[in-house]
C-alpha cells in the first residue's frame, strides 16, 4: 500500500467552506464594532456641555443657549462625519461661552438647542457609516437616570 502525503481535494474544499463560513460571520462583526466605537464619543461630550452648562448656570443664574451644530451644520452633504476639527472659540458660538471644547478631533456635531434662561437640552448626532441615518444623544439640565419615587441615585 502507498503511503499517503498531504490532503485530499474534498479535505481542501470543506477547510475553504469553513473558513469562507467564518469570514462572512467576522467581518460585518468588525465592522459593527468599528463603527460603535466611532459613536462612542459622543455621549460623554453631550455629559461634559451638560455639566459645562450646570456650572455655566451655577455662576451666571442662566444656561447659554446655541442654535447651531458645531463643528458644522448637519444639512446637505455632510453625510459621513469623519474626524474634524473643533472650531476656533470665535466661531464655536455659545460653546466658547460654556468653556467646553473636545479633547481632539470629534467624528459627531453638537448643539444646544431651544435653551433658554430656566432650562436647556444638549444634542449630539453622530453617522460614523455616512448612511444618512443619523444616531441622536441628548440630555436636559436634570441629572440621568430613571428617579422613582423613595429611590435615591448618587453621582
Amino acid at each position: 500500500m502507498p503511503n499517503r502525503a498531504g490532503y485530499s481535494l474534498t479535505e481542501l474544499m470543506i477547510t475553504v467552506a469553513i473558513v469562507g463560513i467564518l469570514a462572512a460571520i467576522a467581518v460585518p462583526a468588525w465592522r459593527e464594532s468599528q463603527l460603535r466605537a466611532k459613536r462612542a464619543e459622543v455621549p460623554p461630550n453631550v455629559e461634559g456641555i451638560r455639566v459645562a452648562e450646570l456650572a455655566y448656570y451655577a455662576a451666571m443664574d442662566s444656561y447659554v443657549a446655541e442654535t447651531s451644530w458645531y463643528p458644522n451644520d448637519l444639512t446637505g452633504s455632510t453625510a459621513d462625519m469623519k474626524p474634524r476639527e473643533w472650531p476656533s472659540p470665535e466661531l464655536a458660538g455659545g460653546f466658547t461661552s460654556l468653556g467646553w471644547t473636545p479633547y481632539n478631533s470629534v467624528r459627531g456635531a453638537y448643539s444646544i438647542p431651544d435653551g433658554d434662561e430656566d432650562t436647556f437640552e444638549v444634542q449630539g448626532l453622530s453617522n460614523v457609516d455616512g448612511d444618512g441615518d443619523y444616531a441622536l444623544y441628548w440630555c436636559t439640565e436634570s441629572l440621568p437616570g430613571d428617579w422613582d419615587a423613595g429611590d435615591f441615585k448618587v453621582f
